[in-house]
């Protein structure tokens, strides 16, 4: 009964509302909810999916005994499955197809109705009035309108909102900056690298005191937060995760306390499996309100944890820890099991270098060799910076150190100038293995 009522509390808020109600909600009332549109989900797509009847028949799946994501036991569906049966997903007629920024050539599609769109924007827009946006601020959507989904997404929060907003799209930064005072903007939205490159030409020409910058799509580095913050005068940063498989945002920084993700448990059902000693393991979710293509137990590659315990900020939503990376991303070495986020932290905080660089592991002969590719602001420092980094090294991942200090593997520094090694319309990937 308290679950019924939920659902048609939230389906009858507004963005403006919605945040106050799920804040209130009980922890035990979103479980509830969770099952049960998880139970209502399998039924409906074994009888709309020609991918999942499929799928279901072949593992002997009776869709009325499924109670909970682990009845399933080893069913997932993958990036690969998506690839080469979207239409199969379907279980309605779509309205629109959005793309991800694959590199392969062989992108993933996803596609949502019309209604789903509206209601995905009613939750971004919830999201960010919990993230402190006001009635009277002034935004600037600059996230991409390209086949990709983070800008559609966002403006459709914007428009649920009800706030000023000037849809720029991801244009160049410095068109943005000279609009800032031109439409007293104090909300930016964008890529983090964007983002990166609009507070380098603050730094440069001087800046404004914004209220919120917000980024998505990809990982923000840790030391670019309180710079970005020192130069936009006092301006607070937040993040939000999600993929365009998700369709909609995953998790969310709402407050300055929430240091990891508050997952949208209305709209997601997610998971961690395979996971290691420390409680790492891939995120999996399930999408529980898209009737068009539905996602069960989606297997998106990334690397993180639950966080089970309640957070300070009071929001009774679980979430997810930083991101380690992908599954494809973390590579086996000689060194041991390495992932972007171990590099992040050796080199964060060296001022002399950008916030984009890669590590490409090859052979030299039958020898394994970790080259860091590094942007340097300064070529003078040049002779320095191996000897910052292997200190911080040392410091940070003592075992690290110690398999390179005893000749187990050996390193290159390789330096570029700044904004070489991120090829225009890319992801950059942080992990290269060529040693096969």
């Amino acid at each position: 009964m308290l679950v019924k009522f939920t659902d048609k509390l939230i389906s009858a808020s507004s963005a403006r509302t919605l945040g106050p109600i799920l804040k209130k909600t009980p922890r035990a009332v979103l479980d509830w909810k969770k099952e049960a549109s998880f139970r209502k989900l399998i039924k409906y797509v074994y009888k709309n999916s020609p991918f999942y009847q499929k799928k279901f028949k072949n593992l002997n799946i009776n869709p009325a005994k499924i109670k909970s994501p682990g009845d399933l036991g080893n069913f997932f569906t993958t990036p690969t499955d998506i690839v080469d049966h979207a239409e199969e997903f379907l279980c309605s007629p779509p309205s629109m197809a959005f793309e991800s920024s694959g590199t392969t050539g062989r992108n993933k599609r996803i596609y949502l109705s019309q209604s789903e769109l509206n209601s995905i924007g009613k939750f971004v827009g919830a999201g960010l009035f919990l993230g402190g946006l006001g009635e009277k601020d002034r935004i600037v959507n600059a996230l991409d309108f390209c086949v990709w989904i983070p800008g559609i997404i966002t403006q459709k929060g914007i428009e649920n909102a009800k706030v000023f907003n000037l849809t720029a799209g991801k244009i160049d930064p410095m068109e943005v900056y000279k609009r800032i005072p031109t439409y007293n903007l104090n909300v930016i939205i964008g890529e983090p690298t964007w983002l990166i490159k609009l507070t380098e030409i603050a730094e440069e020409r001087g800046s404004y005191p914004l209220k919120l910058l917000i980024g998505g799509a990809e990982a923000l580095p840790d030391n670019a937060r309180n710079w970005m913050r020192k130069v936009w005068q006092g301006a607070e940063v937040r993040m939000v995760y999600g993929t365009v498989e998700s369709g909609g945002i995953l998790g969310f920084e709402p407050y300055p306390e929430c240091v990891d993700y508050h997952i949208d448990e209305n709209n997601f059902y997610v998971e961690i499996v395979n996971t290691n000693a420390e409680n790492y393991g891939e995120v999996v979710f399930t999408t529980l309100n898209r009737s068009c293509m539905p996602l069960i137990r989606y297997k998106n590659n990334d690397i993180s944890s639950m966080i089970e315990t309640p957070c300070a900020c009071g929001l009774p939503l679980r979430k997810l820890a930083k991101l380690r990376g992908r599954a494809d991303e973390i590579v086996v070495t000689s060194g041991g099991n390495l992932y972007p986020l171990l590099f992040e932290e050796i080199l964060k905080d060296i001022d002399s270098l950008t916030h984009d660089w890669q590590i490409v592991f090859i052979l030299r002969g039958v020898k394994e060799v970790m080259e860091f590719h590094l942007e340097l602001r300064d070529n003078s420092l040049k002779d320095t910076i191996k000897e910052t980094v292997f200190a911080s090294m040392q410091q940070k991942y003592p075992d690290l150190w110690k398999n390179l200090s005893i000749g187990i593997f050996e390193t290159d520094f390789i330096f570029h100038t700044p904004e070489t090694i991120r090829k225009p319309g890319r992801k950059l990937i942080r992990i290269i293995d060529k040693r096969s």
